[in-house]
């Protein structure tokens, strides 16, 4: 049951994963709280979240951000229909929610100001080349929000051991990622096992090598 709860978390499908997607939208909350109370950004600038689940965290910032666009991407098909759900009131107007692999966004480069993936990470193939991709569908100086309720893989083995593809990083980890993708002011946060990672994209004379 464990290890097909993990899929779910991974690649929600079916009956089982709206089960799973209505329990992250209430039980990722406080992480996800925490971490917008971590940043200031600009009304009016787009925002993208990568891995958008069930939708939750795109209502929130549509709430926090009332005059901003923010989109959503998921892999799952399933989560792309409840988070339409969650947020149909918007879609059309101040939302967009697609299918999507974070390996290869559908966006073209400098498409949006702030990037989010929150409690997804640790399912990406390839952690850096996953942040290249935020790296490039994002403006000069904009920034990425990487969020994870689990931020020590020694305490996160009781999940990512039974759960194929899944890795627990560590904040030095996170930090040293972004920075390969071209991420510039990486900031860590951490509240117990809780981790935030905040980088930015240098500015565009800072970056004239960006493609």
């Amino acid at each position: 049951m464990l290890k097909k709860f993990l899929q779910n978390c991974k690649k929600p499908e079916g009956l089982f994963g709206r089960m799973v997607l209505k329990g992250m939208n209430c039980g990722h909350g406080p992480v996800a709280d925490w971490a917008f109370g971590l940043v200031q950004w600009k009304d009016g600038d787009p925002i993208l979240d990568v891995g958008c689940g069930g939708g939750a965290n795109i209502a929130k910032l549509l709430k926090k951000y009332p005059h901003s666009q923010v989109d959503g991407i998921d892999y799952s098909l399933q989560s792309v229909e409840i988070s339409r759900k969650v947020n149909a009131a918007v879609l059309g107007k101040r939302c967009e929610i697609r299918k999507g692999d974070v390996m290869e966004l559908p966006f073209a480069k400098q498409s949006y100001h702030r990037v989010i993936a929150i409690e997804t990470v640790y399912f990406w193939p390839n952690l850096t080349d996953g942040l290249r991709e935020a790296f490039r569908v994002l403006d000069f100086s904009g920034e990425i929000l990487i969020v994870c309720e689990m931020g020590d893989p020694e305490k996160g083995k009781k999940w990512s051991k039974h759960c194929d593809g899944m890795t627990v990083y560590t904040g030095r980890q996170l930090k040293s990622a972004l920075e390969q993708a071209g991420f510039s002011q990486v900031q860590i946060f951490q509240k117990g096992v809780w981790t935030a990672a905040l980088g930015k994209k240098p500015g565009e004379a800072e970056n004239c090598n960006d493609d």
